[in-house]
């Protein structure tokens, strides 16, 4: 295999990784300011989580193939179980989007469910995940749509159906000053919806 003249400017071009590298530390950095953030909020707020949810502090992680391009995630609160989900995802997806998400699964959606979904309903600016599993993030029709644009029954289904939910809000990349105060609005806006 012949690499192509664009792969050889790469390969040759050394201040590439060395931005790459310079700014995957700093969002690494962003999203722990973050994550200090939303302990702050959490601390302040009389919200039962479901019993386990780790709350002391968020895990950030990265990854280099998220369909071929690197991604960094703060998952914070979390709990992730066999039976039981209740996450709120910040996660930057290079040369996408910064997207916001919770994900519920187990018997916390099955208590709240109807409250739930009549919230959501309730809502314009909101997407929900109408695949068949809740690991992709891309914010194609097949993946997320405008919770505007479904009936509850549709959203009831697929509850029953697919056992979880998922709820999204995005910004593209270059909006990097907003990322934040939108993970902040995004977390109580989302966690309004479950009360």
């Amino acid at each position: 295999m012949k690499p192509t003249p664009e792969e050889l400017d790469i390969l040759n071009d050394q201040n590439f990784l060395k931005l790459k590298n310079s700014l995957s530390e700093k969002i690494i950095q962003y999203l722990a300011k973050i994550e200090r953030a939303l302990a702050d909020e959490i601390k302040e707020m009389p919200f039962q989580f479901p019993v386990g949810t780790f709350l002391k502090a968020g895990k950030i992680s990265k990854g280099e193939q998220y369909q071929g391009l690197p991604y960094f995630i703060l998952d914070y609160p979390r709990l992730f179980t066999q039976k039981e989900v209740f996450a709120f995802r910040a996660m930057l997806w290079w040369g996408h989007h910064f997207s916001c998400t919770l994900h519920l699964q187990g018997d916390f959606l099955q208590q709240n469910k109807s409250r739930i979904i009549d919230n959501i309903l309730a809502q314009n600016a909101l997407y929900f995940c109408v695949n068949d599993q809740p690991w992709d993030y891309h914010y194609q029709e097949n993946n997320y749509q405008q919770i505007s644009t479904l009936t509850r029954a549709t959203v009831s289904q697929h509850i029953e159906e697919k056992g979880f939910i998922k709820i999204s809000d995005c910004l593209p990349v270059t909006a990097w000053s907003e990322y934040e105060s939108f993970a902040l609005n995004s977390f109580a806006r989302f966690l309004n919806y479950l009360q």
